[in-house]
């Protein structure tokens, strides 16, 4: 049985920008079925916590990490995919290593390994071969231009 996750710090976007997302998924769901992250709502995961006492014991920490950081108005404006199981809405170049930057020196400052950083704003996980294809050609003429300032984390 796979271990779930139960604790997340990540990064929201606005609320209007969270349904528009909500309603790519469903709009995708309607034409595949249902998928990884179908339910779940628009999000930038910088780190993962196996429990609530694990996320507990570090907040401190991410407190005076975010004393030190300065916002960023970040874009996601490019339909992308990793490989033929993750569809998703990436940021530009600017915004990309500026999140990526960001969630590798808050996992480094807590003491955290980190084995990559690449932030993105999932539409559907576990996606096979023809899924993915449905996907890109779902949303191939879909315009996507996301501005939103990155100013904190959420615990989720």
């Amino acid at each position: 049985m796979k271990h779930i996750l139960l604790f997340s710090l990540v990064i929201f976007t606005s609320p209007q920008q969270s349904t528009l997302i909500k309603s790519y998924k469903r709009l995708l769901k309607n034409k595949i079925g249902w998928f990884g992250s179908a339910n779940a709502g628009a999000h930038i995961t910088v780190i993962n916590f196996d429990n609530k006492f694990s996320l507990l014991l570090h907040l401190d920490s991410i407190r005076e990490f975010c004393k030190t950081i300065n916002p960023q108005k970040v874009t996601f404006n490019t339909f992308d995919s990793f490989g033929e199981r993750t569809f998703f809405i990436a940021p530009d170049h600017a915004s990309q290593q500026y999140l990526d930057t960001l969630n590798i020196s808050l996992n480094q400052y807590l003491g955290f390994k980190i084995k990559n950083a690449h932030a993105h704003l999932s539409i559907a996980r576990g996606l096979d071969a023809q899924k993915m294809k449905t996907a890109l050609e779902l949303f191939k003429n879909t315009s996507i231009n996301l501005e939103f300032n990155c100013d904190c984390f959420l615990s989720a």
